[in-house]
């Protein structure tokens, strides 16, 4: 992993990008903090490792999710058809 100033990345971008596209991932910095990590993009995304974990992550806080259901109560001919005569 390579980390570049934003300076260094503006001056120097095309060679970031080959460097990218040869599967290195770059770190930006702006005031010594990072504000951006530019990666090589997934045909899959499924294969990427980031979406991956969030997936992950999503799948089980769905399945910590009390299933309590929606519960309506009993459909009366009226809640069918409303007010007709």
């Amino acid at each position: 992993m390579k980390t570049l100033t934003a300076r260094e990345a503006n001056q120097n971008f095309s060679k970031m990008l080959a460097e990218v596209e040869r599967g290195e991932t770059v770190l930006i910095t702006k005031n010594g903090k990072t504000v951006a990590e530019l990666r090589p993009a997934a045909e899959d995304k499924t294969k990427d490792p980031v979406w991956q974990a969030k997936y992950q992550h999503m799948l089980k806080l769905m399945s910590e999710w009390e299933d309590t259901g929606y519960r309506v109560g009993k459909i009366t001919e009226d809640d069918k058809y409303g007010d007709a005569p």
